[in-house]
């Protein structure tokens, strides 16, 4: 009985690949990383543990990424690898302080008997936080500073075989080529039906393509979205319309619970906020079912 595969953004989190934030996280180069300064480590470690335990409570099997390099990023796993329903696909990242996490990832599934479906190869980059799956056979990606043309014109090759629609849209400039913009900064799918986006950045284009499928794409406040540096946008479902978000941002949550979702928060400001990086960013779904 397969045992991996995640063809969807919302359906039970049955397993999840995470990884520690590093014990010395607070004293990196925060410019050189683009966190923001500064960070202390023990909200570091308390947001984080704050997380798994929603996870651990949610019973989703967790596995941890064996890895001691000075990878700092490495604590969102959701970048350097996508798990398929045929395999896992080695990414390539957009940013360089991150190109030597791919390997990690593919060490882990190889040593769960994962099969490596295949490896995006330079010049393609592609980013997991740009890689969003409307449905089981359509997958969108985001093509910006993290990831490119040749990137998704690979994942096509890959995916097209099994009947997987691949199709790219451009992502607006947002703070420049240092600042971590994916797609899933301005967007969450929470059940088969429903998405919560931010539409003064969104693709038009994308808007439609969503609609057609229909979802049902509500607003997030702008208050909230510049507030949390993007990072409210980043909910993670355990289930349909069962999330996670970030704590203190009570507008989007009434939002949330209006739709019908069970919202679970966390504070984030250490750890998500000054990192850049959400909910979905902590987490590397393996199996969804």
């Amino acid at each position: 009985m397969r045992s991996y595969g995640a063809q969807n953004m919302f359906s039970e989190l049955k397993s999840v690949l995470i990884n520690n934030p590093l014990k010395d996280m607070s004293y990196v180069d925060c410019e050189k990383w683009h966190y923001q300064q500064p960070l202390d480590q023990k909200k570091i470690e308390k947001n984080f543990f704050s997380f798994t335990n929603l996870l651990k409570s949610f019973g989703s099997k967790i596995y941890y990424l064996d890895q001691q390099e000075k990878y700092y990023d490495s604590v969102f796993p959701h970048d350097p690898s996508l798990v398929t329903n045929y395999g896992a696909i080695i990414l390539n990242m957009g940013k360089k302080l991150r190109k030597h996490e791919p390997l990690l990832h593919k060490k882990f599934y190889e040593s769960i008997n994962i099969p490596i479906l295949g490896e995006i190869k330079s010049p393609g980059t592609v980013e997991g936080g740009d890689c969003l799956w409307i449905d089981e056979k359509t997958l969108v990606v985001g093509k910006g500073f993290r990831t490119n043309r040749s990137g998704v014109a690979q994942l096509k090759d890959m995916l097209n075989q099994y009947g997987i629609r691949v199709t790219g849209f451009d992502l607006p400039y947002f703070d420049g080529p240092d600042a971590c913009l994916h797609l899933m900064s301005l967007i969450s799918i929470l059940d088969n039906n429903l998405a919560i986006v931010y539409k003064p950045f969104f693709p038009v284009e994308l808007l439609k393509f969503l609609e057609s499928k229909g979802l049902e794409c509500i607003d997030i406040p702008k208050k909230d979205f510049l507030d949390s540096n993007g990072l409210i946008i980043n909910i993670l479902a355990l289930s349909p319309r069962n999330v996670i978000m970030l704590e203190g941002f009570s507008k989007t949550e009434a939002i949330l619970k209006k739709k019908g979702c069970n919202v679970q928060t966390f504070d984030g400001k250490e750890l998500c906020i000054k990192a850049e990086g959400g909910p979905t960013c902590l987490t590397r779904p393996i199996y969804r079912k």
